[in-house]
């Protein structure tokens, strides 16, 4: 078959045109039926589509920022007489919106799903839902496939990189899947368990030995948990014995530098080639972090000052030459205004970038159930956020993110932070001059990048209040 896959962009994504990161999901998918003939766009690279070619089946996988975009080039394929399927994030937190524009939906991971369904495509039809997750998805009018529970990664197929000719800065790549942490205000503990589920570490390597540049390695924690730290000193250990090592990034938590083997885990990936953090900290306060279900991120004992402990665990990562950007979710009902101005001078004291997002509440979460159930949630199209709060305007959330961004990424302040890495660097008895001075310039790089990310979305929160205002 010819089979169109598409990664949808809205017309204001921050990346578009420049997106650093090559696809995963999509070439996942090729390389689980691999023998039809794939076209895969992306959108953020390519934002034209072509509704005139010749093709029997459109895929397209979406985020929320997205939707929009991916229900409208849904509709142009439809009125073709062309069968759409829709998956991504977003489909599995609306997949009933979602069914509205396809012939089928996709929820949660889709390798196994979409060897099932191809094969009803071209023999017995489309059943409306594939479902992979933890629950059973309940919708007694509707054909579903589930699978009876969550697979296991030892046979997940070889992706299709191939089938994105373009350049990218970063290959992706993962190692597990599932989080035990279920924070309020995320999915991942929905879709994908709370049991952390690996991949063969042989598979893991062999993949990255074939990658030319840096990579991302997409895992929720790269520095993993208490009862995963094993497979990840291996995993680690591994990757450093190739012949070449290649610099790499990732998100992770705080917990891993509290704990001794946590600590080991952190300086085996800084000699496997690891650079770079996001680290999810969410808040600066004890009473958000809580009701959110982040504490155990922090890795904070009962005793111990919360503050004073996340310093120490941040100074640890920070001094295995690890560059961090640390990401803040604020609006919670205990944050008030001057939390973003504290969360900055935080971010300042510490030498990290600051990632500043105005709370969301996402479909398919905790948090969204609840102000959903007590009747909370605001209008999205007329807010900054469907989070409502009891003091904090539009306007003033906006004023304190172009605060944030002017003064956490003004040029004297990008120097002093990558003066600040440098001087940790060239005092490391394992650098090289190479990685001293490889690893300096991408921590001013990514800065600026950043800077630039932070004012564009910041931009379209302005453009979004004033329209409203007016």
């Amino acid at each position: 078959m010819r089979i169109k896959l598409i990664l949808a962009a809205g017309k204001e994504e921050v990346m578009k045109g420049k997106n650093p990161f090559k696809p995963l999901s999509l070439t996942l998918l090729a390389g689980a039926v691999p023998e039809h003939d794939y076209e895969l766009i992306d959108m953020l690279r390519t934002p034209e589509i072509d509704y005139n070619a010749e093709v029997d089946l459109v895929g397209i996988s979406f985020r929320r920022s997205s939707e929009k975009t991916a229900f409208l080039v849904a509709d142009n394929f439809r009125e073709k007489g062309i069968p759409v399927v829709l998956g991504g994030p977003q489909a599995s937190a609306n997949p009933f919106g979602a069914l509205e524009h396809a012939g089928a939906v996709v929820i949660g991971e889709g390798e196994k799903l979409w060897v099932q369904l191809l094969d009803d495509f071209e023999n017995s039809g489309l059943k409306d839902f594939y479902v992979s997750a933890p629950k059973k998805f309940m919708a007694e009018e509707y054909s579903i496939f589930q699978l009876p529970e969550l697979p296991t990664l030892k046979d997940i197929p070889i992706p299709k990189r191939e089938l994105f000719s373009r350049k990218y800065d970063f290959e992706l790549v993962f190692a597990a899947r599932g989080c035990a942490i279920n924070c309020d205000f995320c999915s991942v503990t929905r879709l994908f368990g709370s049991r952390y589920r690996f991949r063969l570490i042989q598979d893991v390597v062999e993949e990255v030995a074939g990658f030319k540049g840096y990579y991302y390695l997409i895992d929720d924690t790269v520095f993993g948990r208490v009862n995963t730290y094993n497979y990840y000193l291996e995993l680690y250990g591994k990757i450093a014995q190739l012949k070449r090592k290649n610099y790499w990034i990732g998100q992770a938590n705080l917990d891993a530098a509290s704990h001794e083997k946590g600590r080991e885990v952190i300086q085996k990936a800084v000699k496997s080639g690891f650079i770079y953090a996001a680290i999810g900290m969410e808040s600066i306060n004890k009473k958000v972090l809580q009701k959110s279900g982040s504490y155990s991120k922090m890795g904070v004992g009962k005793s111990e000052d919360m503050l004073q402990k996340m310093k120490e665990n941040i100074r640890f990562i920070q001094q295995q030459g690890i560059l961090i950007s640390a990401w803040f979710a604020i609006g919670y009902e205990d944050d008030n205004l001057k939390t973003y101005y504290d969360t900055l001078d935080f971010c300042l004291e510490m030498n990290m970038l600051p990632a500043f997002t105005p709370v969301q509440a996402m479909p398919g979460t905790d948090l969204y159930d609840r102000l959903e159930a007590e009747g909370k949630l605001q209008d999205p199209d007329k807010n900054i956020t469907n989070v409502p709060h009891h003091s904090m305007t539009n306007q003033q959330v906006v004023e304190a993110m172009e605060y944030v961004q002017r003064k956490g990424y003004s040029l004297p302040v990008i120097l002093h932070r990558t003066w600040f890495y440098f001087k940790i660097l060239v005092r490391k008895k394992d650098q090289t001059v190479h990685d001293v001075i490889h690893k300096t310039i991408f921590a001013f790089v990514t800065q600026w990048r950043f800077g630039k990310i932070m004012k564009q979305e910041t931009d379209i929160l302005k453009r979004k209040t004033q329209e409203n205002a007016s």
